[in-house]
């Protein structure tokens, strides 16, 4: 048997209240249940009858939650403007993070670049491996991850979810950090070419296509497979809005 007042908390949350909030409302009826249930039970009614008894001086979980909503608690930011919350700041908390990561990967790499390919050291290309391998393939399921997880536990069912989603998916397709060590040409020395575009190089030179080609692949694959998560995790939680 579930803990009293969870459809209470349910209630609460699918009108926008904000999680703590709902959880803390919740705590409180709880330890009132527990005053009226011991006060009832020192009139002589046994547990099962004190329980119900308190349940009803209480009311039921409809009339619970219809008296949170009514006294006008601020609904959490994600119920107010889902637009921002799973669009807008995703987007940007992305960008930034790979911006960051090819800066900081630039300025490390940049004064030594000049000295390859004639012999990378281990340390170097485990590094770009990593910091590679971080902003292009971790970042969006990452960012992703915590969107989904936000909308679930606040039994979001906004468009703005799925339209997240699919944006999220998008730049993390065409985002990353990619650098390509050039071997020398004749006369021209090595080098390395930093990127935050993961390009795909056919005969030493950028392939448009093929490089959008690998974008858009990399993006379907990661909506689907959120929009898979999503879409069962959100069949347990919320079978009504499936």
């Amino acid at each position: 048997m579930p803990p009293p007042f969870e459809t209470v908390r349910e209630q609460l949350l699918r009108a926008g209240i904000a999680p703590r909030r709902a959880s803390r409302y919740v705590t409180e009826l709880r330890e009132h249940l527990a005053d009226l249930t011991a006060r009832e039970r020192a009139s002589g009614l046994d547990a099962r009858e004190a329980t119900d008894r308190a349940m009803a001086l209480l009311g039921s979980d409809a009339q619970l939650a219809q008296a949170m909503i009514d006294r006008g608690v601020p609904r959490s930011l994600s119920a107010r403007a889902p637009w921002a919350v799973f669009a807008l700041l995703p987007v940007a908390v992305l960008m930034g993070l790979v911006w960051a990561i090819s800066t900081v990967m630039m300025h490390l790499l940049w004064p030594v670049h000049t000295t390859w390919p004639g012999g990378v050291p281990n340390t170097y290309t485990g590094l770009i491996a990593a910091a590679s391998f971080v902003a292009s393939y971790l970042l969006g399921p990452t960012i992703t991850t915590v969107c989904i997880a936000l909308a679930l536990r606040q039994r979001l069912s906004s468009r703005w979810v799925w339209i997240g989603l699919g944006v999220i998916a998008l730049f993390s397709g065409l985002l990353g950090f990619h650098m390509n060590i050039l071997p020398p040409v004749g006369r021209h020395p090595g080098g390395a070419v930093f990127s935050t575009i993961p390009a795909v190089l056919v005969s030493g030179r950028v392939n448009a296509a093929a490089t959008l080609e690998m974008a858009a692949l990399r993006a379907a694959l990661l909506f689907a497979t959120a929009a898979m998560a999503y879409r069962a995790l959100r069949m347990r939680l919320m079978p009504d809005h499936a």
